[in-house]
């Protein structure tokens, strides 16, 4: 059993990758917003930004990244595909392929991010070590951001409501990941020790794993109409 839900998941995740390089515009739109964001964030504070206003502008950004990019409707999230997958897949198969996609995506989104603000903003503020902190707090809070906001996606499609009931149903999700993530930046500009940065790391992380998880025992019953 365990075997054949490895293996249903990583078909699915492998034809999900397959199907959106097919419309590789969407990825590139992903990027572009976020690119976006980040010179219009620069020719708002400058290239000298203060560490506090560093701090809260690279999460804003990486959170409106998060939301574009998980509330866009993948090629394949249509009716007829959907009813296709109901005779072959388990739902828990669907979210866990549908999580680790928006995992890997949003992870790319926020390398984008983290240098895009590297070469506009510069790095004054992130010297040394500082800077791989840093880009690890990116990449957990991407993958907090998938597991929260996946099943929220998941629940909108099938409601209708599109990226309405996303935003709505993802801010008391999304508010204390943001809350964790610029405290893990703090430390990380305030040069704490090791055992703080992996503190507000661990509970980025079981935030977003437990959101996962919810996910993972609830979409079940949304699998099917």
């Amino acid at each position: 059993m365990n075997g054949r839900r490895r293996h249903g998941v990583a078909v699915l995740l492998l034809h999900t990758f397959r199907t959106e390089l097919r419309k590789a515009h969407g990825w590139m739109g992903l990027g572009l917003f976020a690119l976006s964001s980040v010179y219009a964030a620069y020719r708002s504070v400058g290239p000298r930004a203060e560490a506090g206003t560093w701090n809260a502008l690279v999460w804003l950004v990486l959170m409106f990244s998060a939301f574009n990019a998980l509330a866009r409707p993948l090629a394949d999230d249509v009716r007829e595909v959907r009813q296709y997958h109901m005779h072959l897949l388990r739902p828990q198969d669907w979210i866990v392929a549908r999580t680790l996609y928006h995992g890997i995506l949003l992870t790319a989104l926020a390398c984008c991010v983290w240098v895009a603000f590297a070469v506009f903003m510069g790095t004054t503020h992130f010297e040394g070590t500082r800077f791989f902190w840093m880009l690890l707090g990116m990449v957990v809070t991407a993958w907090s951001l998938a597991g929260a906001i996946t099943l929220l996606s998941a629940l909108a499609a099938r409601a209708g409501a599109g990226f309405g009931l996303t935003a709505v149903l993802g801010i008391p999700l999304v508010v204390p990941i943001l809350l964790l993530s610029a405290r893990f930046g703090q430390a990380v500009i305030s040069g704490l020790g090791a055992a703080e940065k992996w503190e507000s790391l661990l509970f980025l992380g079981t935030f977003g794993g437990g959101a996962a998880a919810m996910g993972f025992v609830l979409f079940p019953y949304l699998w099917r109409e």
